[in-house]
């Protein structure tokens, strides 16, 4: 989050309570007014942001789109793949990737809260120059940059419950990565949605999608999704999270705008906001944007911004 509006975020959070593995509760004095029923926030997702490519360009624009939304939005989602691509590349790559997102979200008039994707994930590749002993490698350097020391966490705003996930684990044996949620996460999360969540409607925020029908809309409708583009554990934890008054699942990776409604949860894909890894619109129709989501009460709605950008010849 921007240093500058701590203060700010403080102020427009007032009695809503910000948790991270633990929370706390604050009582409402009579002078205090009540939690806002209705405010606004965006999802970023699949920013990707590099030198190369105009990407440095195109993310500060979309900044300026986010900025000049008229309700302003109370505060920024990202969904993941932050920059693009700790998984290959060295340290000296990495750190300008790290300090150029950081520099860019300097920019936003609203606080900001990561979710952490697999290209933001430090030396999970067979060919990565990080070794495995390396203070930085694995999931360390998002923790500390954007996470606020975290790989997942949970906050309130007004009456309702946001929940970052983590959904990269690794393949057993390997440095590369498979995304589902660990077993220590999953007993985190119950406990988050037993105590800080109850009675709560729920947001979700996943870079890797619970559900997706991308697959068969690109290549096919008898084609079988990849072991990497879904949660393998998603299923399972479904039954769980029906327990709860779980209602947006707010998805990425995959770079589509795509929206599925599966009894009381919808399932929504946030586009890309580097479009096709700043090469212009995903498969040519799916163009460089952010979803802007309204909430009133306890429902919300959805549309989705293309924020103008065009992308630049290499």
């Amino acid at each position: 989050m921007n240093a500058n509006f701590a203060r700010r975020d403080f102020l427009r959070i007032g009695a809503s309570t910000i948790a991270a593995g633990a929370t706390s509760t604050r009582l409402l004095s009579a002078a205090e007014p009540a939690p806002p029923r209705k405010f606004r926030f965006v999802h970023l997702t699949d920013i990707h942001v590099q030198p190369e490519l105009g990407a440095e360009r195109g993310f500060r624009k979309c900044i300026a789109h986010v900025n000049e939304l008229r309700p302003r939005p109370d505060f920024v989602i990202t969904g993941g793949d932050l920059v693009m691509d700790c998984l290959k590349v060295d340290k000296a790559r990495i750190e300008r990737l790290w300090k150029l997102y950081d520099d860019c979200c300097r920019d936003f008039d609203m606080p900001v809260y990561n979710t952490i994707g697999n290209h933001d994930i430090v030396g999970w590749a067979d060919d990565s120059p990080i070794s495995p002993s390396d203070m930085d490698y694995g999931k360390k350097l998002f923790a500390d940059r954007a996470g606020r020391g975290k790989v997942y966490q949970s906050f309130d705003f007004g009456t309702w419950h946001f929940v970052l996930l983590d959904s990269i684990g690794q393949k057993p044996g390997s440095r590369d990565y498979l995304p589902l949620l660990d077993d220590k996460q999953i007993a985190w999360l119950k406990n988050d949605l037993a105590t800080a969540a109850a009675g709560k409607p729920i947001v979700f925020v996943t870079h890797v999608p619970f559900y997706t029908a991308y697959m068969q809309m690109a290549l096919g409708s008898n084609s079988l999704p990849g072991d990497k583009s879904m949660v393998s554990n998603a299923y399972t934890l479904r039954k769980d999270l029906l327990k709860h008054d779980l209602r947006l699942v707010l998805q990425g990776h995959v770079h589509v705008r795509e929206r599925i409604d599966y009894g009381k949860i919808s399932y929504i894909q946030s586009g890309a906001v580097s479009g096709q890894w700043w090469k212009g619109p995903t498969l040519g129709e799916h163009p460089e944007g952010y979803s802007i989501i309204d909430v009133d009460g306890d429902s919300f709605t959805h549309h989705y911004a293309d924020y103008g950008w065009q992308a630049v010849k290499a």
